[in-house]
């Protein structure tokens, strides 16, 4: 089994942190991980990438073709949806994005992240919507660890696990 994952969009929108706590939890389940994280020059409001590929064993911690992958920002879709797999998943935040992606995938999916996250009362959480709902398509990752793995990401700042939490499982949940 190997499994490789590009996740893009702009400085700021937890686009690592979602990486990194994919890949602890995958590594809890007793798979190889690799986390590739890839930040833009600027200082501010760069473009921040990583390729992530849980697998069973140790390979290339740069991804060929991403079986899924999630895009922010209309930047990341230009610049990365010719690495997508003929048969992967696409998973655009439309709250940011109107272009249509024009690469060829098994499958499309619009979701307003950010408007999702307004509504649970802060827009920081997008990223945590955007990991729920990608858990979807991750049926080797449980739900139960990401939950955990958030509580442990945010216990420096324990007031906002809860909210960070419910994002998660809003994503999770959103059809």
């Amino acid at each position: 089994m190997k499994h490789e994952m590009l996740f893009s969009g702009i400085g700021g929108q937890g686009i690592m942190m979602l990486g990194e706590i994919l890949c602890n939890v995958a590594v809890e389940e007793g798979y190889q991980v690799t986390f590739a994280p890839f930040y833009g020059q600027e200082k501010r409001g760069g473009r921040t990438m990583c390729h992530v590929v849980i697998a069973d064993e140790q390979g290339s911690p740069i991804i060929s073709e991403a079986e899924l992958m999630l895009v922010m920002d209309e930047k990341s879709l230009v610049d990365f949806e010719n690495l997508m797999a003929p048969t992967g998943t696409l998973l655009i935040n439309n709250s940011m994005i109107d272009l249509e992606p024009t690469c060829q995938c098994g499958n499309v999916v619009k979701v307003p992240f950010y408007e999702i996250a307004n509504a649970l009362g802060n827009s920081k959480t997008a990223n945590m919507v955007a990991l729920g709902y990608l858990l979807k398509f991750m049926p080797y990752i449980p739900y139960e660890k990401v939950a955990k793995e958030i509580e442990k990401a945010f216990e420096a700042k324990p007031k906002v696990i809860a909210l960070n939490v419910q994002a998660l499982k809003t994503g999770y949940e959103y059809k």
